[in-house]
């Protein structure tokens, strides 16, 4: 294959339109949308309640760090 085919090949894509957008990738998109956030919160909600576990944990040990521990998972909501 000669370079002057490959580049009118490259030349012809540029200029393609781009796909136009059908309903239903709209409605994919807002689906996949959907799920990601819920498992952000989701994940969110597992880190806070371990912060929290753990905090309960070094409670007598290590009040400071306990304290330290809520504060953070109190702030993450």
């Amino acid at each position: 294959m000669n370079i002057a085919f490959t580049l009118l090949q490259q030349e012809a894509k540029a200029r393609a339109s781009p796909p136009v957008a059908t309903p239903w990738r709209h409605r994919f998109d807002r689906i996949r949308a959907s799920v990601m956030a819920a498992l952000e919160a989701s994940a969110q909600t597992r880190a806070r309640r371990h912060l929290l576990d753990f905090a309960n944990q070094c409670e007598a040990n290590q009040p400071e760090l306990a304290k330290e521990l809520r504060a953070a998972g109190n702030m993450a909501r």
